[in-house]
C-alpha cells in the first residue's frame, strides 16, 4: 500500500478536502547529492494536489491524515495510462503496414492511433465510477510520529 500524509484543508461530516505535496522521489535516494536530476527537482517549486474524499474518520480541518492507494491500483492505473495507448499505436501501425501503406503514412497512422488511445483512456477514466475506482482512500488519522518521519524525508 502506497501511503502519504495529507492535510485536511476543508471538512464536513460527509466529505473532506485534503492537500498533499508532490515531491521528486529522486531527492530521497543515497546519491541525490551528486545527481543532476535531484538538482533540477530542487529548482522547481513544490506542487500541491487537492483531493476530495469521503470523511469516514470524522477528520476536522487542520488535522493530518494518512491516505493510501493499493499497489494493484497503481499498476492498473499505469497500464491504462501507458500501455493501452501504446498498444493502440502498434495495432493501427500493423494494420497500415499490412494494407500496404508507405513508411511515412504508417508513422502518421501510428501517431493517430496513439492519440486515439489517449482519448479512449481519458474517456474511460473520467466517468464517476472510474474516478471512484482510481481514487486514494482515507486510511487513518496521522499521529505525531508519522508526521515527524514525513518531515525528516523532506
Amino acid at each position: 500500500m502506497l501511503e502519504e500524509i495529507a492535510l485536511v484543508i476543508k471538512s464536513s461530516p460527509e466529505k473532506l478536502w485534503v492537500e498533499t505535496e508532490t515531491r521528486s522521489s529522486c531527492s530521497h535516494c543515497s546519491s541525490s547529492s551528486g545527481c543532476g536530476t535531484s538538482v533540477l527537482a530542487k529548482l522547481f517549486s513544490v506542487k500541491r494536489n487537492q483531493l476530495q474524499l469521503d470523511n469516514s474518520l470524522g477528520a476536522k480541518t487542520g488535522e493530518q491524515v494518512i491516505i493510501g492507494m493499493p499497489d494493484d491500483l497503481l499498476v492498473r492505473a499505469a497500464i491504462w495510462a501507458y500501455l493501452l495507448p501504446l498498444l493502440a499505436m502498434i495495432f493501427v501501425t500493423i494494420i497500415a503496414s499490412v494494407a500496404g501503406a508507405g513508411d511515412g503514412l504508417q508513422s502518421l497512422i501510428g501517431l493517430c492511433g496513439l492519440v486515439i488511445g489517449f482519448i479512449f483512456v481519458r474517456r474511460e477514466t473520467n466517468g464517476a465510477t472510474s474516478q471512484q475506482n482510481f481514487k486514494p482512500r482515507l486510511l487513518r488519522l496521522a499521529d505525531q510520529a508519522e508526521v515527524f518521519v514525513d518531515l525528516l524525508k523532506k
